[in-house]
């Protein structure tokens, strides 16, 4: 995969076709209908002309398109920060298209410098809207959060940075030397009862692990009994203590899990020759590795001789398997235990089902028409916590990034 920064080209004729189709898109998606609070809008027109830092969750892949839609609901145009392996999508077309929607590319688990420049030079235009995800991963629960990457809020204090020197300078305008940071949450609802296809679900994963069969117990038991015979099959592959070795059965699955994350993470850097990220979050460290792995895998050395592209095909050759840990990785980020019974919803079960599915066959069968709920939450104006951030950056800077994750937070838990 190549590292060259994609920029950004907006094109009006582009956005507005794309505008015109979101109701063909949107269903395509499992969308039917997205529904806002005539308050959260009109607090976003009011900040037309101001610069605006947008920080979604980003529990599936569908919530670029559901921003569109909102910056089609306000009449304002975004800019939308995107993973660069993105842009290679369809030879590379999905890109030429998305660029001119308003993208720009970041490799993430990188110090992308080149896109970090960008970012800070949107933030700091006049009226600037720019869309980033804070988690940096789709973790695919509709309830719950991964960590925020402080990098996002760390760019948005250099761009406050760069407007007040223009303030200075006397080629800004005192008035408008503010960025605002707005929570935005986005949560899904099953338009018709999934009852039946979480039976189904369900039948499919007991066949597939070997859980053990039985139709009438409730649905969460036999979810958990699926889970349970995963487990101990992932244990095994990856040489950790099974659940009899261990002592026996424990309540709380989470350690587990847990320990079959780190597993895969030491493997992987181990048989990537690299060293292990410590003292980063978990998505942050994966990240790290798989740009690592990614990058044997794609690019091609120049100028090879025939002997440098054999060496070259032999490492892509023991990276592939290696990518599939990540991908594995990924799938179970965010998964704890008692997400589900914490509040049984068909939403939940749902999320969970789908993570399973992807696991052990590939690709979620399971699935349904949806309705997006999104809410805007409090703008915070980041002008006000200059001085604190004069004072001392790197706390000011954990502790924007927390109050913004926890008003995300907070609004999906209204939600």
């Amino acid at each position: 995969m190549a590292d060259d920064f994609i920029s950004a080209k907006p094109s009006a004729a582009v956005q507005g076709f794309f505008g015109a189709t979101l109701p063909l898109i949107l269903p395509r998606l499992g969308i039917v209908g997205v529904e806002y609070l005539p308050g959260d809008l009109a607090m976003l027109s009011r900040l037309a002309r101001r610069r605006v830092l947008l920080t979604p969750n980003h529990p599936t892949n569908t919530e670029p398109a559901l921003l569109f839609h909102l910056s089609r609901m306000v009449k304002q145009p975004f800019h939308f920060l995107a993973c660069r392996e993105s842009f290679n999508q369809f030879w590379g077309l999905w890109g030429a298209l998305i660029r001119r929607v308003g993208a720009f590319s970041v490799v993430r688990g990188t110090a992308d410098r080149a896109s970090f420049r960008a970012t800070r030079e949107l933030l700091a235009k006049p009226g600037a809207k720019v869309v980033i995800f804070p988690e940096g991963e789709v973790y695919s629960q509709n309830d719950s959060l991964l960590p925020f990457h402080s990098g996002v809020f760390q760019l948005a204090f250099w761009a406050l940075e760069d407007i007040r020197k223009s303030v200075e300078a006397g080629s800004q305008d005192a008035a408008d030397a503010s960025l605002f940071i707005v929570p935005v949450a986005l949560k899904y609802r099953f338009v018709h009862d999934m009852s039946a296809a979480i039976t189904v679900s369900l039948l499919r994963l007991e066949a597939f692990t070997g859980a053990p069969v039985s139709p009438g117990d409730p649905p969460y038991e036999r979810l958990r009994r699926i889970g349970e015979a995963m487990l101990h099959s992932l244990e095994s592959e990856y040489r950790l203590p099974t659940e009899k070795e261990s002592g026996g059965a424990a309540a709380d699955l989470t350690p587990r899990l847990d320990a079959i994350k780190e597993a895969i993470l030491l493997r992987v850097a181990a048989a990537a020759g690299v060293a292990l990220p410590r003292g980063e979050t978990l998505p942050e460290r994966m990240r790290a590795l798989i740009h690592v792995i990614e990058t044997v895998t794609r690019e091609e050395p120049q100028e090879a001789t025939p002997y440098d592209t054999e060496l070259r095909r032999l490492q892509q050759d023991r990276s592939r398997p290696l990518l599939r840990d990540l991908k594995r990785l990924a799938n179970w980020i965010a998964v704890y235990d008692g997400y589900v019974a914490a509040h049984p919803t068909p939403e939940r079960m749902v999320d969970l089902l789908t993570r399973l599915e992807r696991e052990c066959f590939g690709e979620a069968k399971i699935g349904g028409p949806r309705q997006c709920i999104v809410r805007l939450g409090e703008p915070l104006d980041l002008s006000e916590c200059w001085d604190a951030y004069r004072a001392n950056r790197r706390g000011e800077l954990i502790r924007v990034t927390r109050e913004i994750e926890r008003r995300v937070g907070t609004l999906l838990t209204q939600t």
